[in-house]
C-alpha cells in the first residue's frame, strides 16, 4: 500500500497536479540572515587562505633548510682539522672541493722526525692527477732526507724520517710494485745530499725539489729491455704545482713551484690583521719570471712565451714532471709517442720547465696569527687581502662562541687581557649580526664558503649562489671554476710570546 502512494505522488508531481514548497530566495530573507551567511563564506574562505599560507611557509622554509643542509654538508665533506699542539703550531684546518673528475689537487701533513719541523703542502696537478697525488705522497720524504745536520735532533733512518699526520694521497701511497726503487731512490738522493755543500734549509728544500723531479723523469725511462713503465710514465707526462710550508721552531720557509700560494696573517698593535705574501705565481703576470723564460733561450726563439702560456700551451712557468717540455724531442718519440702524448709545438732548445722551487723565510713572531696556504683555485675568487681577514674574522667569532675557562697558571693580570679580547669579539658579532657570526668550526671551510658564496650580501644570498655553484656535478663543475685545497695553520700565541733563543733558520 506504501509503495503505491509514493507512486502516485511522484506521478502527480510530474503531471504538475501538485507542486513543493519553494525555499526562500535571498529576496524574502531578512537582511540580518544574508549578512551572517556572507560572513560565514568570508570567514571560511579567510581561514582556508590561512591555512593554505601557512602550509606554503612551512613547506618554504623545510625546503630553505633542506636545500642550505646539504650545501653545508657539501661544503663540509672533506674538511680536517688536526690539534697539533707542538712549539709554535696550535691547531690546522683543511678543506677541500673538487671542480675535475678525479679531482687533480692533493694536499699533505706530516712531522719530520729528526728535526720536529712541521710539514705541510698542498699540490696543484694538470693534465691529470697521477703527478700531483705522487707529489704529495713523496714530496716530504725528500725534504726529510734533507735535514741539516745543525738540525738533527734525532738520528733516524732516512726512509723513516717522515712521520705522517694525514694526506689525501693516503689511498695511493703505494702506487708503484716496486716499493723498493722508491725507497732506494730516496737513498741515493740522501747519499748526494751528504756530500753537496748545503748550509740553509733553503738551498735544502730547492735540492730536494729537483731531486724529485728528476727522479720521476728517470723512472718513465725505458728499461734495459726496452719497456716503458705506463704508470711512471704517465706520471712524468702529467705536471703538478706545490707550495710546501717547513716550520721548525720559529723559523717559516715556503718553497713554491707554480702557481699555489702561502699568506701569512699578521696583527698590528692596533689590532689590525694584514697579510704578508710567502709566495710569488710563476706565470706570465710575474715580470721576473718573464724575464727569466727568455733570458733562458735564444731571442729567436719569439713562441716560447705565446698566448700567455709557455710554448703557448702550459700556464704555470715552474712545476714537476711535465717532461713533454723538459725531454728533447727525440726522447719524447720513444717514452710518450706510444702513449698517445704528442710533443708541444716549437719545441728547439728543451728544458724550458723547472721544479726549481722560489723559497721565502720568515722568523715568526707574537704578531702572526696564522698562514694559509692554498691552490690557484681559491685565489681565482678574492685577494690575500680578503683571505686573511675572513680567517681574523672566523677565529673573533669561533671565540665569542666557546664558554671561557681560564689556565690555572695564569696571572689575574693575563686573564684580565683575554677577557677583553673576547670582549671585543663579542662587540664584533654583535655588530656585524649573522654575517661575522660563523656557521662552521673549521677555518679552512669558513674560506670556502665566501670563494663561493661571496663575501657581500646576507646569508640568503650567500646560499643562494652557494647552490648555483655546487649543484654542478665533478667535471662539468670544471667551466666554471678549478679544484679548491685549503690548509690554515693557526699558531700558538702563548709560544710565540716567550723570548726567542733560537737565531739559526
Amino acid at each position: 500500500m506504501q509503495l503505491v502512494s509514493c507512486f502516485l505522488i511522484v506521478f502527480s508531481l510530474y503531471l504538475g497536479l501538485i507542486e513543493l514548497p519553494i525555499l526562500a530566495t535571498n529576496e524574502q530573507l531578512p537582511r540580518w540572515s544574508i549578512e551572517t551567511r556572507e560572513g560565514s563564506r568570508r570567514i571560511a574562505a579567510s581561514s582556508t587562505f590561512r591555512r593554505t599560507t601557512a602550509m606554503r611557509w612551512k613547506q618554504a622554509i623545510r625546503g630553505m633548510r633542506t636545500a642550505r643542509k646539504a650545501a653545508d654538508d657539501r661544503l663540509r665533506q672533506f674538511e680536517r682539522s688536526f690539534e697539533i699542539n707542538e712549539g709554535p703550531i696550535k691547531r690546522v684546518d683543511i678543506c677541500q672541493l673538487a671542480a675535475n673528475q678525479p679531482i687533480e689537487d692533493f694536499y699533505s701533513l706530516g712531522r719530520c722526525v729528526s728535526s720536529r719541523a712541521l710539514l705541510l703542502a698542498v699540490c696543484d696537478g694538470h693534465g691529470g692527477s697521477a703527478c700531483s697525488r705522487y707529489i704529495s705522497a713523496h714530496l716530504m720524504a725528500y725534504v726529510c732526507a734533507a735535514v741539516l745536520d745543525k738540525h738533527v735532533q734525532t738520528e733516524v733512518p732516512v726512509d723513516k724520517r717522515l712521520e705522517w699526520i694525514f694526506s689525501s694521497s693516503d689511498a695511493h701511497l703505494n702506487q708503484e710494485n716496486n716499493l723498493s726503487a722508491i725507497e732506494a731512490r730516496l737513498h741515493s738522493f740522501h747519499a748526494k745530499f751528504k756530500n753537496m755543500d748545503t748550509k740553509t734549509v733553503k738551498s735544502s728544500l730547492q735540492a730536494a725539489f729537483l731531486a724529485l723531479d728528476e727522479d720521476i723523469a728517470q723512472a718513465a725511462l725505458p728499461d734495459a729491455k726496452g719497456r716503458v713503465h705506463r704508470a711512471r710514465a704517465a706520471i712524468a707526462a702529467s705536471g703538478s704545482c706545490a707550495s710546501l710550508a717547513h716550520i721548525r721552531s720559529r723559523s717559516l720557509h715556503v718553497a713554491n713551484a707554480g702557481d699555489c700560494a702561502a699568506v701569512l696573517g699578521v696583527e698590528s698593535a692596533s689590532g689590525i690583521v694584514s697579510s704578508l705574501q710567502l709566495s710569488r705565481p710563476h706565470c706570465v703576470e710575474n715580470a721576473d719570471e718573464v724575464a727569466r723564460i727568455k733570458a733562458a733561450h735564444p731571442s729567436s726563439e719569439s713562441h716560447v712565451l705565446r698566448g700567455g702560456r709557455l710554448l703557448g700551451e702550459l700556464y704555470p712557468l715552474r712545476a714537476f714532471g711535465d717532461v713533454r717540455y723538459k725531454w728533447p724531442l727525440e726522447l719524447q718519440k720513444a717514452v710518450l709517442g706510444p702513449l698517445g702524448s704528442p710533443p708541444p709545438p716549437n719545441l728547439l732548445t728543451p728544458p724550458y720547465l723547472t721544479a726549481m722551487p722560489e723559497v721565502f723565510h720568515h722568523k715568526l713572531t707574537k704578531s702572526d696569527r696564522f698562514l694559509i696556504v692554498a691552490s690557484d683555485g681559491l685565489w681565482e675568487w678574492f685577494d690575500a687581502d680578503t683571505a686573511v681577514r675572513l680567517v681574523r674574522d672566523h677565529s673573533l667569532g669561533a671565540l665569542s662562541l666557546q664558554p671561557y675557562e681560564p689556565s690555572p697558571d695564569l696571572t689575574l693580570g693575563e686573564v684580565y687581557e683575554q677577557l677583553k679580547a673576547r670582549s671585543y669579539a663579542h662587540l664584533l658579532v654583535r655588530r656585524a649580526g649573522e654575517r661575522k657570526r660563523p656557521l662552521d668550526t673549521n677555518s679552512a671551510t669558513h674560506l670556502l664558503r665566501h670563494a663561493l658564496g661571496g663575501v657581500s650580501g646576507g646569508l640568503s644570498e650567500q646560499y643562494h649562489r652557494l647552490h648555483d655553484q655546487l649543484q654542478l656535478p665533478d667535471g662539468a663543475a670544471r667551466s666554471y671554476r678549478d679544484d679548491i685545497s685549503i690548509m690554515v695553520v693557526h699558531f700558538d700565541d702563548a709560544y710565540l710570546s716567550q723570548p726567542d733563543d733560537d737565531s739559526s733558520d
